[in-house]
């Protein structure tokens, strides 16, 4: 569900999403899905899980999110590519999220759609 909004940033919002930690972007995950009263999983200690899995499981009427979380400029892993490439070939909606996305409004976009139930075909 790529959402397309603004993809021109400010020269200030280009140096913010190049500062922004994993860590603060993912508290950003959180506090927008607490806001938006949606489901939200994170695996904390992943020594025991399959190696690669998404950091973000988002999930709410409108369907369900697979998002891997990514400083600016850093690539997913081969086992993180495989799983978004297995997730998304089987109908799931996998990508991944930087601090450009945050910027940019994607996020918070995508994540809004997910409160209103998908309408039947």
């Amino acid at each position: 569900m790529r959402v397309r909004v603004s993809e021109s940033l400010s020269d200030e919002k280009v140096k913010l999403a190049r500062r922004m930690s994993e860590k603060d972007l993912a508290a950003q995950v959180v506090d927008t899905a607490k806001t938006l009263n949606l489901l939200r999983y994170h695996t904390y200690r992943s020594t025991r899980s399959p190696s690669g899995f998404p950091d973000e499981v988002i999930v709410g009427p409108g369907g369900c999110l697979f998002r891997e979380l990514k400083r600016e400029g850093e690539k997913p892993t081969v086992a993180q590519q495989k799983w978004l490439a297995g997730l998304s070939a089987a109908g799931e909606d996998a990508d991944v999220w930087r601090p450009s996305d945050w910027y940019t409004g994607r996020i918070l976009a995508e994540m809004t759609m997910l409160r209103h139930p998908r309408r039947s075909t």
